[in-house]
């Protein structure tokens, strides 16, 4: 009787790999996808956050005028750069700034061109002078005479002719003492008047002081006050001038 030995069972087949099946193979694919995207996104994206903050804006201030107004407004220019080790961002302020015009009115007196005018340059100089001045009388010489009638300034004694501008002019700081003022012809009787503007904006005239034989002009502020004093000399005629010496006095002695 023959005894057939039951051949053994085949060998089982190796478990297949994991990463064969198609399950595996597909997410491979994504995961090798998104490897190869990322990096081109961040790349594009990153390059374009780059260039936007590497940007960097300026501005530049403009000026226009109108009517005594200023106005500031702004002119940006923008420039681009690529930076990657830091971003700027600048910010742009507009500023407009207003001017305040302020408008004066001012209070001028207007004096004709054939008065006296003491606001006119004197004709043979200014001095300035205070209390205890040496040489005592100061003198300043002068020709009297001109083409305006004196009797224009509206004062009784204001007359002859003289000139629109003052014939000298006076500073005086005396503090409350004598101020006189007299005027020597060269020639002897020749008639003169003096005419005077004082601080106060009075004006005072003397044709011939009250001395016997006296034919000359003099004018006392016996406490005259400190300021501007202006002087004129008038002929008496207006076809004369007259030559002499104008004198300035704080002693009462001193006379014509």
């Amino acid at each position: 009787m023959a005894y057939y030995q039951t051949p053994p069972p085949p060998p089982a087949p190796a478990p297949a790999s994991w990463w064969r099946s198609p399950v595996a193979l597909f997410l491979i694919g994504i995961l090798i996808a998104a490897a190869v995207a990322v990096p081109v996104v961040f790349l594009v994206l990153g390059g374009d956050d780059e260039e936007a903050a590497g940007s960097t804006t300026t501005t530049r201030p403009a000026t226009t005028t109108s009517a005594g107004s200023t106005t500031s407004s702004s002119t940006s220019t923008s420039t681009s750069s690529t930076t990657t080790s830091s971003s700027t961002t600048s910010s742009t302020t507009s500023s407009t700034t207003s001017s305040t015009t302020t408008t004066s009115s001012t209070t001028t007196t207007t004096i004709a061109a054939d008065q006296l005018d003491y606001r006119l340059e004197a004709s043979f100089g200014e001095e300035e002078l205070s209390t205890g001045f040496i040489p005592d009388p100061f003198e300043v010489r002068i020709v009297a005479g001109g083409d305006i009638d004196a009797s224009s300034v509206g004062e009784p004694g204001c007359l002859g002719y003289t000139t629109a501008n003052p014939d000298f002019e006076l500073t005086w700081t005396g503090g409350g003492g004598l101020l006189r003022f007299f005027f020597v012809a060269d020639t002897p009787g020749e008639d003169t008047v003096l005419v005077i503007s004082d601080p106060t904006g009075n004006w005072v005239c003397n044709d011939d002081f009250d001395y016997p034989d006296i034919r000359d002009p003099m004018v006392d502020f016996p406490t005259g006050p400190d300021g501007v004093y202006d002087i004129w000399v008038a002929s008496y005629r207006g076809d004369t001038t007259v030559a002499g010496f104008l004198y300035v006095t704080e002693m009462a002695a001193n006379t014509p």
